[in-house]
C-alpha cells in the first residue's frame, strides 16, 4: 500500500531543504504544511518542535517520533540514486538520518487517509536539535503529550531490528587553565594548556570500554598563535553506558585525569558534566514491543530486539511515560559523505510502520 514513487520524492525533496541543527526553520515550515494539508492540527513550540494530531482515530494514542535536523554544518545536499541506493554526491552527508523517517512518517499518515485504513489517534512530534543531544526533545513539554507509548524512525539496521534499550549519556567540558608566554623567549615561563590536556587524553579511557560503555573526545580548542605557550584549551567530550554506575564511574576516571594531569603542570582545571539523557530498557512483553514485533514478523521479517548504542528521543518519551521503540529506516553509514539509504529497504520500514499502526488500531 506504500507508494515508493510518492515516498522517494517526499526523501528527496526534504533533503534538498537545508536543516542543520539550529537552522530548521525552513523545513519547520514545510512540514508544518504538508501534516497541516493530511489533515492534523499542528502547533510549533518555542524552540521550533513540530506537533502534529490527527483528529481521527480509535483507541490510545500513538506517538510518532522523527527529527529534522541534520548533523553537522552541510549544505547544499544533491541527492542521487545508483543501484535502487539514494547517496550524496560525495561531497556533503545525505540527511536520512533523520529524513528518511520523516518522509516515511508523511508517507503513512497519506496511506491512512487515502484509504480510509484503521489507526488509533496519532501524535507526531518533529523535533529540532535533535543532533545536538536532544535538544528539541529535551525542551518539550512532554506533559502536553497525549500518547500511552511511541514508535521512533531514527536508526539503521535490518528492517525488523527493534530497538528495545539505549544508554545514558554525560556530556564531558573541560578547560584546562595554564599560562601564557613567549615560546622562544623563556618558555620555561609559561604553563602549556594543550599539553596538559594531551597527557590527560592519553591517560583517559576512549572508544570502546565494553559491550554496554562507550566514550570519546569531540572538540579539542586552544591556543592563539605557534609561539605562545598556549594558556587556555577546550575539550567537550562524552560518555555513554546502557548501566548508570558504569557511566558515573567512567565520568569520574575522565574528570580525575584531567585533575591529575592539571595538578602536575600547575594548571587549573574547569569541568561542567551534564546528563544529557537516561538509559532505558523495555521488557519484551511491553505492548508496544508486541505489537511492532508481531507487525514486523507478519510481514515476514527476522525481529530482533537489540539494545543501542546512541540515544534517541525515544529517551525523553520514555523518561517522561511514553515507552517508545525505535525503528530502522534502512539508514547506512550516517553522519558520513557515504551515507545511503537502499530504496528497498526504505519502503520496507514504512511497509512496517503501516502495518505496526494499523495493528495498534486492533
Amino acid at each position: 500500500m506504500i507508494n515508493q514513487q510518492r515516498l522517494l520524492q517526499t526523501f528527496l525533496d526534504l533533503v534538498r531543504i537545508d536543516s542543520p541543527s539550529s537552522f530548521e526553520a525552513e523545513i519547520g515550515r514545510e512540514l508544518d504544511a504538508r501534516l497541516q494539508t493530511l489533515g492534523l492540527q499542528t502547533e510549533m513550540d518555542a524552540v521550533g518542535n513540530l506537533v502534529g494530531r490527527t483528529s481521527t482515530g480509535a483507541g490510545d494514542w500513538l506517538l510518532l517520533s522523527t527529527h529534522m535536523d541534520t548533523v553537522g554544518t552541510d549544505r547544499g545536499i544533491t541527492p542521487v540514486i545508483r543501484d535502487g541506493v539514494v547517496y550524496s554526491d560525495g561531497t556533503t552527508i545525505l540527511g536520512a538520518d533523520d529524513k528518511s523517517g520523516v518522509a516515511a512518517v508523511l508517507e503513512v499518515l497519506t496511506v491512512l487517509q487515502e484509504q480510509g485504513l484503521p489507526h488509533p489517534p496519532l501524535e507526531v512530534v518533529i523535533s529540532v536539535g535533535e543532533e545536538l543531544g536532544l535538544y528539541g526533545a529535551r525542551n518539550l513539554d512532554t506533559s502536553r503529550l497525549r500518547a500511552r507509548y511511541g514508535i521512533v524512525l531514527d536508526s539503521g539496521g535490518p528492517i525488523g531490528h527493534i530497538v528495545v534499550s539505549a544508554p545514558s549519556q554525560d556530556n564531558i567540558r573541560l578547560t584546562v587553565h595554564g599560562v601564557s608566554a613567549h615560546a622562544g623567549a623563556e618558555p620555561e615561563k609559561g604553563i602549556n594548556a594543550i599539553r596538559v590536556a594531551a597527557e590527560a587524553i592519553a591517560a583517559m579511557p576512549l572508544g570502546r570500554i565494553d559491550a554496554e560503555t562507550t566514550c570519546n573526545v569531540g572538540i579539542i580548542e586552544g591556543g592563539t598563535a605557534r609561539n605562545i605557550v598556549p594558556e587556555r584549551v577546550k575539550i567537550i567530550g562524552e560518555a555513554r553506558s546502557r548501566d548508570n554506575a558504569k557511566l558515573e564511574a567512567l565520568t569520574a576516571r575522565i574528570v580525575a585525569a584531567f585533575q591529575d594531569s592539571a595538578d602536575r603542570h600547575g594548571a587549573r582545571l574547569e569541568a561542567d558534566v551534564t546528563r544529557t539523557y537516561n538509559t532505558y530498557r523495555l521488557a519484551e512483553n511491553e505492548p508496544i514491543v508486541q505489537a511492532v514485533a508481531g507487525a514486523a514478523r507478519s510481514l515476514g521479517h527476522s525481529v530482533q530486539l537489540r539494545a543501542s548504542g546512541g540515544g534517541t528521543d525515544g529517551n525523553i518519551y520514555t523518561a517522561a511515560g511514553i515507552p517508545c521503540v525505535v525503528i530502522s529506516t534502512g539508514m547506512a553509514e550516517v553522519h558520513t559523505p557515504n551515507e545511503h539509504i537502499a530504496i528497498e529497504d526504505f519502503v520496507a520500514s514504512a511497509d512496517l510502520l503501516l502495518a505496526a499502526v494499523q495493528r495498534l488500531a486492533e
